[in-house]
Protein backbone atom coordinates (compact mmCIF):
# COMPACT_ATOMS: atom_id res chain seq x y z
CA UNK A 1 0.00 0.00 0.00
CA UNK A 2 1.32 3.56 -0.72
CA UNK A 3 0.58 6.98 -0.61
CA UNK A 4 -2.13 6.34 -3.47
CA UNK A 5 -3.79 3.56 -2.07
CA UNK A 6 -3.95 5.33 1.25
CA UNK A 7 -5.77 8.43 -0.57
CA UNK A 8 -8.48 6.27 -2.16
CA UNK A 9 -9.26 4.09 1.39
CA UNK A 10 -10.01 7.38 2.77
CA UNK A 11 -11.37 9.25 0.37
CA UNK A 12 -14.82 9.13 2.40
CA UNK A 13 -13.23 10.05 5.70
CA UNK A 14 -13.61 13.46 6.95
CA UNK A 15 -10.87 15.37 9.05
CA UNK A 16 -12.78 15.28 11.51
CA UNK A 17 -13.64 11.53 11.64
CA UNK A 18 -9.52 10.83 11.48
CA UNK A 19 -7.77 14.09 11.53
CA UNK A 20 -4.90 15.72 9.43
CA UNK A 21 -1.75 13.30 9.36
CA UNK A 22 1.55 12.11 8.06
CA UNK A 23 -0.19 11.20 4.65
CA UNK A 24 -2.26 14.02 4.07
CA UNK A 25 0.84 15.66 3.88
CA UNK A 26 3.10 13.54 2.28
CA UNK A 27 -0.15 13.69 -0.63
CA UNK A 28 -0.21 18.14 -0.49
CA UNK A 29 3.40 17.47 -1.12
CA UNK A 30 3.20 16.08 -3.73
CA UNK A 31 1.25 18.44 -5.24
CA UNK A 32 4.49 20.85 -5.53
CA UNK A 33 5.52 18.77 -8.52
CA UNK A 34 2.34 18.93 -10.53
CA UNK A 35 2.46 21.36 -13.34
CA UNK A 36 -0.41 23.95 -12.40
CA UNK A 37 0.93 26.54 -14.79
CA UNK A 38 -0.29 24.43 -17.34
CA UNK A 39 -3.63 24.26 -16.48
CA UNK A 40 -4.41 27.83 -17.54
CA UNK A 41 -5.47 28.96 -13.87
CA UNK A 42 -6.86 32.51 -14.52
CA UNK A 43 -7.30 33.33 -10.71
CA UNK A 44 -4.39 32.62 -7.57
CA UNK A 45 -7.05 30.85 -5.62
CA UNK A 46 -9.46 28.46 -7.13
CA UNK A 47 -12.46 25.63 -5.53
CA UNK A 48 -12.01 22.14 -5.73
CA UNK A 49 -15.12 22.83 -8.06
CA UNK A 50 -13.43 24.73 -10.54
CA UNK A 51 -9.71 23.00 -10.56
CA UNK A 52 -12.15 19.76 -11.60
CA UNK A 53 -13.23 21.91 -14.34
CA UNK A 54 -9.57 23.03 -15.85
CA UNK A 55 -8.11 19.03 -14.93
CA UNK A 56 -11.09 17.77 -17.51
CA UNK A 57 -9.32 19.34 -20.32
CA UNK A 58 -5.52 19.30 -19.29
CA UNK A 59 -3.54 17.16 -21.44
CA UNK A 60 -0.94 14.97 -20.52
CA UNK A 61 2.18 15.99 -22.21
CA UNK A 62 3.35 12.84 -24.40
CA UNK A 63 6.62 11.28 -22.37
CA UNK A 64 5.71 12.01 -19.27
CA UNK A 65 7.48 9.60 -16.66
CA UNK A 66 5.35 7.14 -14.29
CA UNK A 67 6.32 9.18 -10.80
CA UNK A 68 5.08 12.51 -12.82
CA UNK A 69 1.84 10.74 -13.86
CA UNK A 70 1.52 9.86 -10.45
CA UNK A 71 1.35 13.23 -9.10
CA UNK A 72 -1.38 13.76 -11.61
CA UNK A 73 -3.22 11.19 -10.34
CA UNK A 74 -3.03 12.74 -6.86
CA UNK A 75 -4.84 15.66 -8.17
CA UNK A 76 -7.11 13.66 -9.64
CA UNK A 77 -7.59 11.73 -6.46
CA UNK A 78 -7.93 14.62 -4.12
CA UNK A 79 -10.35 16.30 -6.19
CA UNK A 80 -12.90 13.61 -6.43
CA UNK A 81 -12.69 12.90 -2.11
CA UNK A 82 -14.86 13.60 0.01
CA UNK A 83 -12.03 14.34 2.54
CA UNK A 84 -10.58 17.44 0.53
CA UNK A 85 -13.64 18.55 -0.96
CA UNK A 86 -13.64 22.14 0.40
CA UNK A 87 -10.20 22.48 -0.60
CA UNK A 88 -8.88 24.76 -2.77
CA UNK A 89 -5.72 25.16 -4.91
CA UNK A 90 -3.30 28.94 -5.16
CA UNK A 91 -0.64 31.07 -5.00
CA UNK A 92 1.29 28.45 -7.75
CA UNK A 93 4.98 30.10 -8.30
CA UNK A 94 7.23 28.32 -10.37
CA UNK A 95 10.52 30.25 -11.21
CA UNK A 96 14.18 29.03 -12.47
CA UNK A 97 17.04 31.22 -13.30
CA UNK A 98 20.38 30.21 -14.36
CA UNK A 99 22.46 32.81 -13.85
CA UNK A 100 21.21 32.90 -10.10
CA UNK A 101 21.28 29.15 -9.99
CA UNK A 102 18.29 28.85 -8.63
CA UNK A 103 15.10 26.76 -8.85
CA UNK A 104 11.66 26.64 -6.95
CA UNK A 105 8.33 25.58 -7.01
CA UNK A 106 5.22 25.88 -4.47
CA UNK A 107 1.94 25.49 -4.22
CA UNK A 108 -0.87 26.06 -1.30
CA UNK A 109 -3.54 24.43 -0.42
CA UNK A 110 -5.86 25.87 1.45
CA UNK A 111 -8.07 23.33 3.89
CA UNK A 112 -11.00 24.63 6.39
CA UNK A 113 -9.20 25.22 9.44
CA UNK A 114 -5.21 24.68 8.46
CA UNK A 115 -3.41 26.17 4.41
CA UNK A 116 -0.58 24.21 3.61
CA UNK A 117 2.20 25.50 1.91
CA UNK A 118 3.57 22.90 -0.21
CA UNK A 119 7.31 23.34 -1.88
CA UNK A 120 8.34 21.71 -4.48
CA UNK A 121 12.29 19.65 -4.74
CA UNK A 122 14.50 19.34 -7.67
CA UNK A 123 12.95 19.52 -11.23
CA UNK A 124 14.98 17.23 -14.22
CA UNK A 125 17.66 20.20 -14.95
CA UNK A 126 20.92 21.21 -14.77
CA UNK A 127 19.98 24.57 -12.56
CA UNK A 128 17.79 22.58 -10.39
CA UNK A 129 20.83 19.97 -9.66
CA UNK A 130 23.12 23.25 -8.88
CA UNK A 131 21.33 24.30 -6.59
CA UNK A 132 20.61 21.28 -4.69
CA UNK A 133 24.85 20.94 -4.64
CA UNK A 134 25.37 24.25 -3.61
CA UNK A 135 23.93 23.16 -0.62
CA UNK A 136 26.89 21.40 0.60
CA UNK A 137 28.44 24.49 1.10
CA UNK A 138 25.63 27.59 1.80
CA UNK A 139 23.79 27.54 4.22
CA UNK A 140 20.67 29.45 1.81
CA UNK A 141 20.26 28.85 -1.41
CA UNK A 142 18.43 31.10 -3.83
CA UNK A 143 14.94 28.35 -4.23
CA UNK A 144 15.14 29.32 0.03
CA UNK A 145 15.26 33.01 -0.17
CA UNK A 146 12.62 32.56 -2.84
CA UNK A 147 10.65 30.58 -0.48
CA UNK A 148 10.58 32.70 2.56
CA UNK A 149 9.43 35.73 0.88
CA UNK A 150 6.50 33.54 -0.59
CA UNK A 151 5.46 32.27 2.77
CA UNK A 152 5.42 35.93 4.10
CA UNK A 153 2.84 36.42 0.71
CA UNK A 154 0.77 33.88 1.72
CA UNK A 155 0.18 34.56 5.39
CA UNK A 156 -0.11 37.84 5.01
CA UNK A 157 -3.88 36.23 3.00
CA UNK A 158 -5.19 34.71 6.09
CA UNK A 159 -5.37 36.02 9.89
CA UNK A 160 -7.25 33.04 11.41
CA UNK A 161 -5.72 29.87 10.02
CA UNK A 162 -3.18 28.15 11.30
CA UNK A 163 0.07 26.83 8.83
CA UNK A 164 1.78 23.87 7.89
CA UNK A 165 4.69 23.60 5.83
CA UNK A 166 6.11 20.51 3.60
CA UNK A 167 8.47 19.22 1.02
CA UNK A 168 9.92 16.39 0.06
CA UNK A 169 13.76 16.24 -0.80
CA UNK A 170 15.11 20.09 -1.77
CA UNK A 171 11.49 20.58 -0.90
CA UNK A 172 12.20 19.82 2.50
CA UNK A 173 14.82 21.53 3.53
CA UNK A 174 13.09 24.93 1.84
CA UNK A 175 9.98 24.35 4.07
CA UNK A 176 12.40 23.87 7.34
CA UNK A 177 14.26 27.15 6.08
CA UNK A 178 11.18 28.91 5.22
CA UNK A 179 10.13 28.49 8.79
CA UNK A 180 12.32 29.21 10.49
CA UNK A 181 12.27 32.65 9.50
CA UNK A 182 8.49 32.67 9.30
CA UNK A 183 6.91 35.71 11.48
CA UNK A 184 3.92 34.14 12.31
CA UNK A 185 5.80 30.92 14.31
CA UNK A 186 2.66 30.94 16.58
CA UNK A 187 0.50 29.92 14.24
CA UNK A 188 2.56 27.45 12.46
CA UNK A 189 1.64 23.57 13.73
CA UNK A 190 3.79 21.86 11.82
CA UNK A 191 7.16 21.27 8.98
CA UNK A 192 6.91 18.34 7.16
CA UNK A 193 10.18 16.98 5.78
CA UNK A 194 10.45 13.79 3.62
CA UNK A 195 13.79 12.63 2.88
CA UNK A 196 15.12 16.32 2.62
CA UNK A 197 19.07 17.27 2.70
CA UNK A 198 20.19 18.60 5.97
CA UNK A 199 22.65 21.82 7.03
CA UNK A 200 25.98 23.60 7.94
CA UNK A 201 26.29 23.26 11.93
CA UNK A 202 25.88 26.94 11.85
CA UNK A 203 22.43 26.38 10.96
CA UNK A 204 21.04 24.91 14.02
CA UNK A 205 20.88 28.45 16.24
CA UNK A 206 18.16 29.81 18.68
CA UNK A 207 15.87 30.73 16.04
CA UNK A 208 16.13 27.49 14.36
CA UNK A 209 15.30 25.68 18.41
CA UNK A 210 11.94 27.54 18.27
CA UNK A 211 10.68 25.19 15.49
CA UNK A 212 12.68 21.98 15.55
CA UNK A 213 9.51 20.30 18.16
CA UNK A 214 7.22 21.10 15.16
CA UNK A 215 9.20 19.29 12.76
CA UNK A 216 8.37 15.76 11.39
CA UNK A 217 11.11 14.49 9.55
CA UNK A 218 10.94 11.60 7.46
CA UNK A 219 13.50 9.23 5.57
CA UNK A 220 13.67 5.58 4.07
CA UNK A 221 16.54 2.95 5.50
CA UNK A 222 18.65 3.29 2.91
CA UNK A 223 18.18 7.30 1.99
CA UNK A 224 21.09 9.02 1.01
CA UNK A 225 20.13 12.74 0.37
CA UNK A 226 18.00 12.85 3.63
CA UNK A 227 21.30 12.10 5.81
CA UNK A 228 23.72 14.33 3.95
CA UNK A 229 24.98 17.39 6.16
CA UNK A 230 24.87 17.72 9.37
CA UNK A 231 21.66 15.92 11.07
CA UNK A 232 20.24 17.32 14.02
CA UNK A 233 16.47 16.66 14.33
CA UNK A 234 15.29 13.27 14.97
CA UNK A 235 14.29 11.82 11.68
CA UNK A 236 11.41 8.89 11.54
CA UNK A 237 12.50 5.93 9.38
CA UNK A 238 9.77 4.53 7.08
CA UNK A 239 9.95 1.51 5.18
CA UNK A 240 10.10 1.23 1.29
CA UNK A 241 9.90 -1.61 -1.08
CA UNK A 242 12.97 -0.79 -3.11
CA UNK A 243 16.09 0.32 -2.56
CA UNK A 244 19.09 3.38 -2.08
CA UNK A 245 18.38 6.59 -4.75
CA UNK A 246 14.74 4.47 -5.21
CA UNK A 247 14.07 4.52 -2.02
CA UNK A 248 13.46 8.48 -2.60
CA UNK A 249 10.55 8.04 -4.25
CA UNK A 250 7.46 8.83 -2.61
CA UNK A 251 5.66 6.23 -4.66
CA UNK A 252 8.24 3.71 -3.02
CA UNK A 253 7.37 4.37 1.04
CA UNK A 254 4.70 1.70 2.21
CA UNK A 255 2.13 2.46 4.57
CA UNK A 256 -0.46 0.42 6.67
CA UNK A 257 -3.78 2.23 6.98
CA UNK A 258 -3.31 6.11 8.03
CA UNK A 259 0.41 6.16 8.92
CA UNK A 260 3.22 4.91 7.02
CA UNK A 261 5.30 1.28 8.20
CA UNK A 262 7.99 2.27 10.61
CA UNK A 263 11.27 0.86 10.51
CA UNK A 264 14.03 1.06 13.53
CA UNK A 265 17.61 1.33 11.27
CA UNK A 266 19.21 2.57 8.46
CA UNK A 267 20.61 -0.29 6.45
CA UNK A 268 24.46 -0.75 6.39
CA UNK A 269 25.94 -0.10 2.77
CA UNK A 270 24.09 3.46 2.77
CA UNK A 271 25.15 4.57 6.01
CA UNK A 272 28.45 3.84 4.71
CA UNK A 273 27.40 5.84 1.09
CA UNK A 274 26.33 8.88 3.48
CA UNK A 275 29.41 8.63 5.43
CA UNK A 276 31.61 8.43 2.33
CA UNK A 277 30.36 11.54 0.86
CA UNK A 278 29.97 13.55 4.10
CA UNK A 279 33.81 12.87 5.14
CA UNK A 280 34.64 13.82 1.64
CA UNK A 281 32.46 17.08 1.81
CA UNK A 282 32.82 17.86 5.44
CA UNK A 283 37.24 18.04 5.30
CA UNK A 284 36.95 20.76 2.69
CA UNK A 285 36.69 24.48 3.13
CA UNK A 286 33.64 26.06 1.63
CA UNK A 287 36.00 27.66 -0.84
CA UNK A 288 37.41 24.26 -2.24
CA UNK A 289 33.63 22.86 -2.63
CA UNK A 290 32.27 25.72 -4.23
CA UNK A 291 35.04 25.10 -7.17
CA UNK A 292 34.74 21.38 -7.13
CA UNK A 293 30.94 22.14 -7.45
CA UNK A 294 31.72 24.78 -10.50
CA UNK A 295 34.22 22.56 -12.05
CA UNK A 296 31.70 19.87 -11.77
CA UNK A 297 28.56 21.36 -12.91
CA UNK A 298 30.63 23.53 -16.21
CA UNK A 299 31.53 20.00 -17.32
CA UNK A 300 27.86 18.67 -17.20
CA UNK A 301 26.86 21.77 -19.16
CA UNK A 302 29.05 20.95 -22.31
CA UNK A 303 27.62 17.49 -22.31
CA UNK A 304 24.20 17.76 -21.41
CA UNK A 305 20.84 20.40 -22.51
CA UNK A 306 19.75 22.01 -19.47
CA UNK A 307 17.07 18.89 -19.46
CA UNK A 308 18.82 15.87 -18.01
CA UNK A 309 18.39 12.06 -19.30
CA UNK A 310 15.99 10.15 -17.48
CA UNK A 311 17.29 6.89 -15.40
CA UNK A 312 16.83 4.50 -17.98
CA UNK A 313 19.17 6.62 -20.89
CA UNK A 314 21.92 7.81 -17.85
CA UNK A 315 24.38 5.64 -18.23
CA UNK A 316 24.20 4.99 -21.67
CA UNK A 317 23.95 8.60 -22.42
CA UNK A 318 27.47 9.21 -20.81
CA UNK A 319 29.01 6.04 -22.42
CA UNK A 320 28.25 7.95 -26.02
CA UNK A 321 30.01 10.69 -24.51
CA UNK A 322 33.35 9.55 -23.59
CA UNK A 323 35.69 11.87 -25.76
CA UNK A 324 33.54 15.08 -25.17
CA UNK A 325 34.29 13.83 -21.01
CA UNK A 326 37.87 13.86 -21.27
CA UNK A 327 37.65 17.06 -23.40
CA UNK A 328 35.75 18.54 -20.78
CA UNK A 329 38.21 17.15 -18.51
CA UNK A 330 41.07 18.77 -20.26
CA UNK A 331 39.13 22.41 -20.67
CA UNK A 332 38.39 22.44 -17.16
CA UNK A 333 40.31 24.73 -14.95
CA UNK A 334 43.53 23.50 -13.26
CA UNK A 335 41.70 24.57 -9.86
CA UNK A 336 38.89 22.96 -10.88
CA UNK A 337 40.36 19.64 -11.92
CA UNK A 338 42.35 19.32 -8.44
CA UNK A 339 39.10 19.54 -6.33
CA UNK A 340 37.36 16.82 -8.48
CA UNK A 341 40.63 14.66 -8.01
CA UNK A 342 41.09 15.32 -4.33
CA UNK A 343 37.24 14.93 -3.48
CA UNK A 344 35.95 11.88 -5.77
CA UNK A 345 39.41 10.20 -4.37
CA UNK A 346 38.19 11.02 -1.22
CA UNK A 347 35.07 9.31 -1.43
CA UNK A 348 37.00 5.97 -3.29
CA UNK A 349 39.78 5.71 -0.62
CA UNK A 350 36.46 5.61 1.77
CA UNK A 351 34.71 2.99 0.00
CA UNK A 352 37.92 1.17 -0.57
CA UNK A 353 38.91 0.83 3.11
CA UNK A 354 35.18 -0.12 3.33
CA UNK A 355 35.22 -2.94 1.32
CA UNK A 356 39.06 -4.24 2.30
CA UNK A 357 37.67 -3.87 6.35
CA UNK A 358 34.87 -6.54 5.13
Amino acid sequence: MNILDYLVAYQDVSFKQSPFNELDALALTALSYFPFDKLGMKKDVLSTKNMKKLLAIYQIPEGTSERHYNYYRILVTLLTSKRYAKAKYGYYRKARDKAEEKQFQAVTIILPKLVFLSFGGTDGTLTGWKEDFNMAYLEIVPAEVEAIKYAEMVAKKFFIRKFVFGGHSKGGRIAVTAAKKFYKKKKLVGIYAFDAPNYPRSFYDDTYRLISPKIHAYVPPESIIGRLMIMDEEKTIIASDKTLLYQHDIFNWLIEDNAFIKEQLYSERSTKIVDFINEAFLSYDTHYKQVFVDALFNMLEKLLNENLPNDNEFVSYFKNKFSMIVQSWRDTPKEGREAMRKILFSIGKEYLMYKLKK
